[in-house]
């Protein structure tokens, strides 16, 4: 309230002023004038009252509904697994080692339950192609830094197991 003591002062200076000026230049709008002035100072007064009420109560908090709800969820990251098999991928392209001792044991697992549920075992009958690939005895590469699997044939692969 204390910063509108001079906003009330200048506002009450200029409408007394504009009626004092208007009721000796025209004195036929007096009553005008000074119904006008009356009705001025009320709502001035009004400003007054209702800015010192609200500066005296005390603020109202937000409830923990309210603030819960304006609360922003943090974006979910990415899932850990995803990520982690996204990099395995990427190194199983890169060199035999990783494609061995990462990818393929992922592989294996995953077409050992697709056959599973069929009834079948993995073998060169069920995985075709891939057999020689997917063993479970398949010896580690003798150039661990040889090329891994292709990206292509990776794909193929997949798409192979989708269909089991």
């Amino acid at each position: 309230m204390r910063r509108h003591w001079l906003d009330v002062l200048i506002l009450f200076v200029l409408a007394s002023g504009a009626c004092l000026y208007v009721s000796l230049q025209v004195p036929g709008v007096r009553s005008v004038a000074v119904h006008s002035y009356l009705l001025f100072l009320g709502a001035l007064l009004m400003l007054v009252v209702v800015s010192g009420v609200t500066a005296a109560a005390p603020r109202a908090h937000r409830s923990d509904f309210a603030a819960a709800l304006g609360e922003r969820p943090e974006p979910a990251g990415r899932v850990s697994q995803l990520a982690k098999m996204e990099r395995e991928v990427t190194l199983s392209i890169g060199n035999a080692y990783d494609l061995h001792t990462r990818l393929l044991p992922h592989l294996r697992e995953i077409a050992a339950a697709r056959l599973e549920r069929r009834g079948q075992r993995p073998g060169p009958d069920t995985l075709g192609r891939w057999w020689e690939l997917l063993a479970p005895d398949r010896p580690e590469p003798k150039e661990r830094f040889a090329p891994g699997i292709p990206e292509h044939e990776l794909r193929e692969l997949v798409t192979d197991l989708e269909a089991i």
